[in-house]
Protein backbone atom coordinates (compact mmCIF):
# COMPACT_ATOMS: atom_id res chain seq x y z
CA UNK A 1 0.00 0.00 0.00
CA UNK A 2 1.65 3.18 -1.14
CA UNK A 3 1.18 6.83 -0.31
CA UNK A 4 -0.84 7.34 -3.50
CA UNK A 5 -3.55 5.03 -2.18
CA UNK A 6 -4.00 7.12 0.96
CA UNK A 7 -5.02 10.70 0.39
CA UNK A 8 -7.51 13.27 1.35
CA UNK A 9 -9.77 12.11 4.20
CA UNK A 10 -10.68 15.22 6.20
CA UNK A 11 -9.94 15.30 9.90
CA UNK A 12 -7.26 14.80 12.54
CA UNK A 13 -6.27 12.44 15.33
CA UNK A 14 -5.35 13.90 18.70
CA UNK A 15 -2.75 11.52 20.03
CA UNK A 16 0.13 10.86 22.40
CA UNK A 17 1.28 7.46 23.62
CA UNK A 18 0.25 8.18 27.20
CA UNK A 19 -2.82 9.41 29.00
CA UNK A 20 -3.51 12.44 31.15
CA UNK A 21 -2.37 15.09 28.68
CA UNK A 22 -5.80 16.45 27.72
CA UNK A 23 -6.31 14.66 24.41
CA UNK A 24 -10.04 14.26 24.97
CA UNK A 25 -10.55 17.91 25.89
CA UNK A 26 -8.67 19.13 22.84
CA UNK A 27 -10.43 16.69 20.49
CA UNK A 28 -13.82 17.74 21.86
CA UNK A 29 -13.12 21.45 21.47
CA UNK A 30 -11.71 21.12 17.95
CA UNK A 31 -14.81 19.18 16.93
CA UNK A 32 -16.98 21.85 18.54
CA UNK A 33 -15.27 24.67 16.66
CA UNK A 34 -15.69 22.86 13.34
CA UNK A 35 -19.37 22.14 14.08
CA UNK A 36 -19.87 25.79 15.03
CA UNK A 37 -18.82 26.69 11.47
CA UNK A 38 -21.61 24.56 10.07
CA UNK A 39 -19.55 21.44 9.32
CA UNK A 40 -21.01 17.99 9.93
CA UNK A 41 -18.36 16.72 12.33
CA UNK A 42 -17.86 13.27 13.83
CA UNK A 43 -15.90 12.79 17.05
CA UNK A 44 -14.59 9.23 17.51
CA UNK A 45 -13.60 8.03 20.98
CA UNK A 46 -10.96 5.28 20.72
CA UNK A 47 -10.06 5.28 24.40
CA UNK A 48 -10.61 1.80 25.85
CA UNK A 49 -11.78 3.35 29.13
CA UNK A 50 -14.28 5.55 27.30
CA UNK A 51 -13.18 8.67 29.14
CA UNK A 52 -14.67 11.06 26.59
CA UNK A 53 -17.83 9.01 26.03
CA UNK A 54 -18.69 8.75 29.72
CA UNK A 55 -17.66 12.33 30.47
CA UNK A 56 -20.12 13.51 27.85
CA UNK A 57 -22.81 11.55 29.69
CA UNK A 58 -23.21 8.53 27.41
CA UNK A 59 -22.54 5.75 29.90
CA UNK A 60 -25.29 3.60 28.39
CA UNK A 61 -23.65 3.84 24.96
CA UNK A 62 -20.33 2.74 26.47
CA UNK A 63 -22.02 -0.38 27.87
CA UNK A 64 -24.39 -1.13 24.99
CA UNK A 65 -24.22 -4.36 23.02
CA UNK A 66 -23.71 -2.73 19.60
CA UNK A 67 -20.22 -1.31 19.60
CA UNK A 68 -17.43 0.21 17.58
CA UNK A 69 -16.00 -3.23 16.86
CA UNK A 70 -19.14 -4.16 14.88
CA UNK A 71 -18.26 -1.47 12.34
CA UNK A 72 -14.48 -1.62 12.66
CA UNK A 73 -14.07 -5.36 12.13
CA UNK A 74 -17.43 -6.73 11.01
CA UNK A 75 -18.24 -3.95 8.54
CA UNK A 76 -21.53 -2.79 10.08
CA UNK A 77 -22.79 0.69 9.18
CA UNK A 78 -20.95 3.18 11.47
CA UNK A 79 -23.78 5.72 11.12
CA UNK A 80 -25.96 3.47 13.26
CA UNK A 81 -23.55 4.00 16.15
CA UNK A 82 -23.54 7.80 16.01
CA UNK A 83 -25.03 9.91 18.79
CA UNK A 84 -26.13 13.50 18.14
CA UNK A 85 -24.86 15.66 20.99
CA UNK A 86 -26.66 18.75 22.23
CA UNK A 87 -23.86 20.97 20.86
CA UNK A 88 -24.05 19.68 17.29
CA UNK A 89 -21.19 17.16 17.13
CA UNK A 90 -21.87 13.55 16.14
CA UNK A 91 -20.20 11.22 18.65
CA UNK A 92 -19.08 7.72 17.77
CA UNK A 93 -18.70 6.43 21.32
CA UNK A 94 -16.14 4.13 22.83
CA UNK A 95 -17.26 0.80 24.27
CA UNK A 96 -16.31 -1.47 27.14
CA UNK A 97 -15.35 -4.14 24.60
CA UNK A 98 -12.55 -2.13 22.96
CA UNK A 99 -9.90 -4.18 24.74
CA UNK A 100 -11.27 -7.22 22.94
CA UNK A 101 -11.44 -5.26 19.68
CA UNK A 102 -7.72 -4.45 20.05
CA UNK A 103 -6.98 -8.16 20.49
CA UNK A 104 -9.14 -9.15 17.50
CA UNK A 105 -7.38 -6.61 15.28
CA UNK A 106 -4.08 -8.43 15.75
CA UNK A 107 -5.48 -11.37 13.80
CA UNK A 108 -7.07 -9.30 11.01
CA UNK A 109 -5.64 -8.82 7.53
CA UNK A 110 -4.86 -5.17 6.77
CA UNK A 111 -5.56 -4.46 10.43
CA UNK A 112 -4.03 -0.98 10.41
CA UNK A 113 -6.48 0.40 7.83
CA UNK A 114 -9.69 -0.99 9.34
CA UNK A 115 -10.70 2.31 10.94
CA UNK A 116 -10.08 4.16 7.72
CA UNK A 117 -11.81 1.72 5.40
CA UNK A 118 -14.75 0.67 7.59
CA UNK A 119 -15.52 3.87 9.55
CA UNK A 120 -13.96 7.05 8.24
CA UNK A 121 -14.39 6.43 4.50
CA UNK A 122 -18.09 5.45 4.82
CA UNK A 123 -18.81 8.46 7.04
CA UNK A 124 -17.14 10.88 4.63
CA UNK A 125 -18.91 9.28 1.68
CA UNK A 126 -22.21 9.85 3.49
CA UNK A 127 -21.64 13.57 3.91
CA UNK A 128 -19.80 13.98 7.19
CA UNK A 129 -17.19 16.65 6.55
CA UNK A 130 -14.63 16.16 9.32
CA UNK A 131 -13.64 13.26 11.55
CA UNK A 132 -11.83 14.07 14.81
CA UNK A 133 -10.33 11.09 16.61
CA UNK A 134 -9.54 10.96 20.32
CA UNK A 135 -6.83 8.30 19.96
CA UNK A 136 -6.03 5.51 22.39
CA UNK A 137 -3.45 6.46 25.01
CA UNK A 138 -0.99 3.61 24.45
CA UNK A 139 0.70 2.05 21.44
CA UNK A 140 -1.36 -0.63 19.72
CA UNK A 141 -3.49 -1.38 16.69
CA UNK A 142 -6.16 1.15 17.65
CA UNK A 143 -3.59 3.90 18.10
CA UNK A 144 -2.00 3.16 14.73
CA UNK A 145 -5.44 2.98 13.11
CA UNK A 146 -6.25 6.47 14.37
CA UNK A 147 -3.20 8.03 12.72
CA UNK A 148 -3.56 6.10 9.47
CA UNK A 149 -7.28 6.84 9.20
CA UNK A 150 -6.86 10.59 8.67
CA UNK A 151 -3.09 10.95 8.23
CA UNK A 152 -2.95 14.07 10.37
CA UNK A 153 -2.13 14.35 14.04
CA UNK A 154 -2.18 16.99 16.76
CA UNK A 155 0.01 16.13 19.73
CA UNK A 156 -0.67 17.73 23.14
CA UNK A 157 2.04 17.90 25.78
CA UNK A 158 1.73 19.03 29.38
CA UNK A 159 4.41 20.47 31.69
CA UNK A 160 5.68 17.23 33.14
CA UNK A 161 9.10 15.65 33.33
CA UNK A 162 9.73 13.45 30.32
CA UNK A 163 7.21 15.13 28.01
CA UNK A 164 9.72 15.95 25.28
CA UNK A 165 11.30 12.52 25.63
CA UNK A 166 7.85 10.95 25.22
CA UNK A 167 7.27 13.03 22.08
CA UNK A 168 10.60 11.94 20.60
CA UNK A 169 9.79 8.29 21.28
CA UNK A 170 6.38 8.64 19.63
CA UNK A 171 7.95 10.23 16.56
CA UNK A 172 10.63 7.55 16.34
CA UNK A 173 8.53 4.48 17.05
CA UNK A 174 5.14 5.33 15.56
CA UNK A 175 5.01 8.52 13.49
CA UNK A 176 8.20 8.05 11.45
CA UNK A 177 7.30 4.56 10.15
CA UNK A 178 3.79 5.67 9.21
CA UNK A 179 5.10 8.81 7.50
CA UNK A 180 7.58 6.74 5.51
CA UNK A 181 5.18 4.02 4.41
CA UNK A 182 1.82 5.77 4.07
CA UNK A 183 2.14 9.46 4.85
CA UNK A 184 1.32 11.36 8.04
CA UNK A 185 1.32 15.11 8.73
CA UNK A 186 1.95 16.62 12.15
CA UNK A 187 -0.41 19.60 12.24
CA UNK A 188 0.64 20.84 15.67
CA UNK A 189 2.54 19.97 18.81
CA UNK A 190 0.74 22.07 21.38
CA UNK A 191 1.63 22.79 24.99
CA UNK A 192 -1.46 22.21 27.10
CA UNK A 193 -2.54 23.03 30.67
CA UNK A 194 0.03 25.84 30.95
CA UNK A 195 -0.29 28.00 34.08
CA UNK A 196 2.95 29.87 34.55
CA UNK A 197 4.39 32.81 32.66
CA UNK A 198 7.73 32.45 30.95
CA UNK A 199 9.89 34.70 33.15
CA UNK A 200 10.65 31.94 35.67
CA UNK A 201 12.35 28.60 35.18
CA UNK A 202 9.85 25.81 35.87
CA UNK A 203 8.35 22.83 34.03
CA UNK A 204 5.90 25.08 32.18
CA UNK A 205 8.62 27.27 30.70
CA UNK A 206 10.88 24.26 30.07
CA UNK A 207 8.18 22.59 27.96
CA UNK A 208 7.32 25.70 25.93
CA UNK A 209 10.95 26.70 25.42
CA UNK A 210 12.08 23.22 24.37
CA UNK A 211 9.19 22.90 21.94
CA UNK A 212 10.00 26.25 20.35
CA UNK A 213 13.71 25.52 20.12
CA UNK A 214 13.44 21.90 18.93
CA UNK A 215 10.07 21.66 17.16
CA UNK A 216 9.44 25.25 16.06
CA UNK A 217 7.66 24.50 12.74
CA UNK A 218 5.11 22.33 14.52
CA UNK A 219 4.31 24.79 17.33
CA UNK A 220 0.97 26.59 16.70
CA UNK A 221 0.97 30.37 16.56
CA UNK A 222 -0.56 30.83 20.01
CA UNK A 223 2.38 28.95 21.56
CA UNK A 224 5.18 30.26 19.36
CA UNK A 225 7.94 32.35 20.92
CA UNK A 226 11.19 33.34 19.26
CA UNK A 227 14.09 31.72 21.17
CA UNK A 228 15.65 35.20 21.44
CA UNK A 229 12.74 36.21 23.68
CA UNK A 230 13.67 33.49 26.15
CA UNK A 231 17.25 34.78 26.13
CA UNK A 232 15.98 38.30 26.78
CA UNK A 233 13.81 37.11 29.66
CA UNK A 234 16.95 35.82 31.37
CA UNK A 235 18.88 39.04 30.80
CA UNK A 236 18.51 41.46 33.76
CA UNK A 237 19.37 44.31 31.42
CA UNK A 238 16.34 43.73 29.16
CA UNK A 239 12.64 44.22 29.81
CA UNK A 240 9.99 42.11 28.11
CA UNK A 241 6.49 43.49 28.52
CA UNK A 242 4.06 41.87 28.58
CA UNK A 243 5.49 38.54 29.69
CA UNK A 244 4.44 35.89 27.14
CA UNK A 245 1.67 33.48 28.11
CA UNK A 246 1.86 30.88 25.34
CA UNK A 247 0.07 27.57 24.89
CA UNK A 248 -3.39 26.38 25.81
CA UNK A 249 -3.70 27.85 29.28
CA UNK A 250 -5.23 26.04 32.20
CA UNK A 251 -8.65 27.56 32.76
CA UNK A 252 -11.38 26.67 35.22
CA UNK A 253 -13.96 27.12 32.47
CA UNK A 254 -12.32 24.39 30.34
CA UNK A 255 -12.19 21.85 33.15
CA UNK A 256 -15.69 22.67 34.43
CA UNK A 257 -17.13 22.44 30.93
CA UNK A 258 -15.57 19.03 30.38
CA UNK A 259 -16.87 17.76 33.72
CA UNK A 260 -20.35 18.79 32.58
CA UNK A 261 -19.91 17.06 29.24
CA UNK A 262 -19.58 20.25 27.21
CA UNK A 263 -17.05 22.05 25.04
CA UNK A 264 -15.89 25.25 26.66
CA UNK A 265 -17.80 27.47 24.19
CA UNK A 266 -21.10 25.98 25.42
CA UNK A 267 -20.14 26.68 29.04
CA UNK A 268 -18.40 30.04 28.83
CA UNK A 269 -18.37 31.70 25.42
CA UNK A 270 -16.03 34.40 26.76
CA UNK A 271 -13.22 31.99 27.66
CA UNK A 272 -9.97 33.41 26.31
CA UNK A 273 -8.75 29.99 25.14
CA UNK A 274 -11.49 29.47 22.53
CA UNK A 275 -9.39 31.28 19.87
CA UNK A 276 -6.68 28.68 20.41
CA UNK A 277 -9.11 25.85 19.69
CA UNK A 278 -10.29 27.85 16.68
CA UNK A 279 -6.71 28.01 15.46
CA UNK A 280 -6.36 24.22 15.69
CA UNK A 281 -9.66 23.90 13.81
CA UNK A 282 -8.23 26.28 11.18
CA UNK A 283 -5.27 23.92 10.74
CA UNK A 284 -7.59 20.98 10.24
CA UNK A 285 -9.59 22.89 7.62
CA UNK A 286 -6.51 24.17 5.81
CA UNK A 287 -4.72 20.82 5.65
CA UNK A 288 -7.70 18.54 4.96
Amino acid sequence: MGVSEFEGLPGVAVSLLKGGVGKSTIALNIADRLAARGHETVLIDLDKDGHLTTQLGYDEAYDREADLGDALIDGEDPQELLIETEFGVHLLPSNNDLENVETRLKDERFADVKLRRNLVEPLVENGYEYVIIDAAGGRGKLSDNALIAVQRVIIPLIPRAGSINGLNKMIERQIAPIRENIGLEILAVTPNMIRKTMNQHNEHRTLVENLNREFGPFVPEYARIDPEVFDALDDPGQTINPIPKPGIRERTAISRAFKRGLPVSAFDEECDQIPNFDHLADLVEEHS
